[in-house]
């Protein structure tokens, strides 16, 4: 007698609801079409009567993941003996693609049945009822990490665009020769430390849902996303931080820029405070602008750049008082 499988209850999260893609139906119609082909005598009522529901739903186009999930699983518990090994095979390998290389490496050494072994029909059984739990989890959960990823993409593209926007505006201004652009060099560092992080950000949402626990890092994202722009906040410190640095001759060599003031913007000042360090510190050269946009972009994308820059600077001060005293 094959085992009950219990209907899906209708109180399912409203998130979990959503109908299923064009290519979930195409699948169901796949599973259809061999569940036709299991003979009557192998379903009890129950059965018969959950399949019968699933069914209609599949015609008014109302199935949703949790239904396809339970008209899988209840199928492969349908499966005559000498179709286990196929049928596991096939969800081996359909869970390495969804799951990725490293938790299929971490079901493999759970030591899963062996596929020529069909007379432990009933761990086989159990086997394919876990991968298709596994799998049916990530078909459900996954279009909602990718609602909240889509969203976080959109955020990040339109503050990159005005960002980028920013810089062109005092590019074309600087052109026409309205203000010098060497004015606001330490604010064009800022925007691009500032998207630099956005960018870094991009990045890694775009990989969150790919390892682990597919529930954790959704409801990592759901909790996260309002936070995206606090890496922006730290790539603009952190490029203004370095430009201090490199201004300061703290960082120097041939890949870094030369910032210095000038003789003729000076006025034969000697020192400067603090608003004319802003006014008139400035690349040197175009080529060392060049270096000033690219070094402050590494600030923003390269989280621990400056910081880790920061501590050595620290570990060298803490090696020199101890040797002194």
């Amino acid at each position: 007698m094959v085992k009950p499988v219990k209907a899906v209850d209708d109180r399912t999260d409203s998130r979990q609801s959503l109908s299923l893609p064009d290519y979930g139906f195409l699948y169901f119609d796949h599973l259809k079409a061999e569940f036709e082909s299991v003979p009557a005598a192998r379903m009890d009522p129950e059965v018969r009567a959950i399949s019968d529901e699933i069914l209609r739903k599949r015609e008014d186009r109302s199935l949703r993941w949790p239904d396809l999930y339970t008209f899988d699983l209840m199928l492969s518990r349908l499966l005559p003996p000498e179709r286990l090994p196929r049928r596991a095979w096939s969800l081996r390998s359909r869970y390495r693609d969804v799951a990725g290389l490293k938790e299929y490496e971490a079901y493999l050494a759970s030591k899963p049945p062996d596929l020529a072994d069909i007379t432990k029909e009933q761990v086989l059984r159990a086997d394919i009822e876990y991968l298709l739990g596994e799998l049916y989890l990530r078909y459900t959960i996954g279009p909602v990490g990718e609602g909240i990823r889509d969203r976080i993409s959109k955020r990040v593209t339109t503050v990159i665009l005005i960002g980028v926007g920013v810089i062109l505006v005092v590019a074309l201004i600087n052109a026409v020769g309205v203000v010098q652009t060497h004015s606001v060099a330490l604010a064009i560092a800022l925007f691009v430390g500032a998207m630099g992080g956005l960018l870094s950000l991009q990045q890694r949402y775009q990989s969150v849902l790919r390892d682990g626990d597919p529930i954790d890092n959704t409801a990592q994202l759901m909790q996260n996303w309002p936070r995206i722009f606090l890496p922006a906040i730290n790539g603009a410190i952190f490029a203004v931080v370095l430009y201090l640095l490199i201004a300061a001759g703290l960082v120097s060599g041939d890949i870094f820029p030369n910032i210095g003031v000038s003789p003729k913007d000076s006025n034969g000042t000697e020192g400067t405070v603090l608003l004319d360090f802003l006014k008139l510190a400035k690349p040197v050269s175009s080529a060392d602008f060049a270096k000033l946009l690219v070094w402050s972009f590494v600030a923003g994308f390269a989280e621990r750049f400056v910081p880790d820059t920061l501590t050595r600077f620290a570990s060298r001060r803490e090696a020199a008082n101890k040797s002194e005293s």
